[in-house]
């Protein structure tokens, strides 16, 4: 009991992960509700965040997902296919994701003073997951080979489209590996972006590209609802998941992430730590998080988030079918332009009378 008691005190104290770091406009929805949670991902979750947890729970499962990013008015779509089920040592994930965001940035002209410039952010990728389970029910590894698509572009005075930042038109890599302990303890280390990686569409010292604009030679941009961050960055991430119940619909979680390249230019590696913990009440997943993101280098960059998110999940029968759907959030509480997430899934589970 003082064990659980400390665990759960520990899951509020360190704020949980940072992003799931799937694809940039879809998370998961639970992935968002927790912020995190990696170690204790299972199904599509996985399928999205860490592909070498696949193998510990065997289910068929199709879900289409939502997300909403509402400062840079970015929406997400997509959809995620797991089986985990005709192979015990075997499982495979296949996923198209997709996002179309508006922000905006502000910036100096010659003639009109002050001016805002849309600009339209688009990305898809497409996906598969793959698991073995080298130890079963111990050791299992995880490969996620992607085509990955991500574009930043704006009309110019003269109506032509134009890039604002180099196009990632590319085949990229994630791997992971999850370690479990007799069912009570889940320890996953996840590489994201082996190759694909992308920097972000500006830096401290390089704006977007301004081509075509009205515009002073020299001109202060303000990068407004414009995000700050690369969207396919190279990272190293750790996950502990603790389940006291020995169960998968209980479980505490701790997380780290470490982004190397948005902030590559300033030799500095953003750092994102925290916990969650999630519950099932009957149907009804019940989870909670907390982030903390250290940003950049420069005092004050830093953010914190809590999330959460509630579903109804009725697993599938041999020979029937369930369902899985939820709604999650993250909201920024400190630091500067509160950021709001939204997500939501309708998922379906299968177990085919093999």
């Amino acid at each position: 009991m003082l064990v659980l008691r400390a665990a759960v005190t520990a899951a509020f104290i360190f704020a949980a992960v940072g992003t799931a770091s799937a694809s940039p406009g879809v998370e998961g929805t639970r992935n968002l509700g927790l912020s995190g949670g990696r170690a204790s991902a299972f199904g599509t979750a996985s399928a999205l965040a860490n592909p070498s947890n696949m193998g510990f729970q065997q289910q068929f499962a199709i879900e289409p997902l939502y997300q909403l990013h509402l400062p840079s008015r970015t929406h997400g779509v997509g959809v995620a296919i797991v089986d985990s089920l005709n192979n015990p040592r075997f499982a495979i994930g296949l996923g198209y994701l997709f996002l179309k965001g508006t922000p905006t940035i502000k910036f100096d002209t010659n003639t009109m003073g002050e001016r805002e410039l849309e600009l339209s952010r688009f990305g898809h990728e497409a996906f598969a997951a793959i698991n073995i389970s080298l130890i079963r029910n111990w050791l299992g590894v995880g490969l996620k080979p992607k085509y990955q698509y991500a574009s930043l572009r704006y009309r110019d005075d003269e109506g032509m489209a134009r890039n604002a930042m180099r196009r990632l038109n590319a085949f990229g890599l994630d791997t992971s590996v999850t370690l479990n302990i007799l069912g009570l303890v889940g320890i996953s280390a996840i590489v994201n972006n082996v190759t694909g990686n992308h920097p972000p569409a500006f830096t401290a010292d390089r704006t977007v590209r301004l081509d075509g604009v009205d515009e002073l030679d020299n001109p202060t941009v303000d990068h407004d609802t414009l995000p700050a961050l690369s969207e396919y960055p190279l990272t190293f991430e750790h996950a502990l998941a603790v389940f006291p119940l020995r169960r998968a619909d209980f479980s505490l979680n701790f997380d780290g992430v470490y982004d190397f390249t948005t902030y590559s230019t300033l030799d500095h590696v953003r750092l994102l730590y925290g916990g969650s913990a999630e519950y099932v009440l009957g149907p009804v997943p019940i989870r909670f998080g907390t982030l903390w993101d250290g940003r950049g280098p420069e005092e004050g960059d830093e953010r914190f988030y809590i999330s959460g998110g509630v579903g109804f999940v009725k697993p599938a029968k041999v020979g029937g079918a369930g369902i899985d759907a939820g709604f999650s959030f993250r909201q920024q509480v400190t630091g500067p332009m509160k950021e709001t997430f939204l997500g939501f899934n309708l998922g379906i589970r299968l177990h085919p009378d093999l």
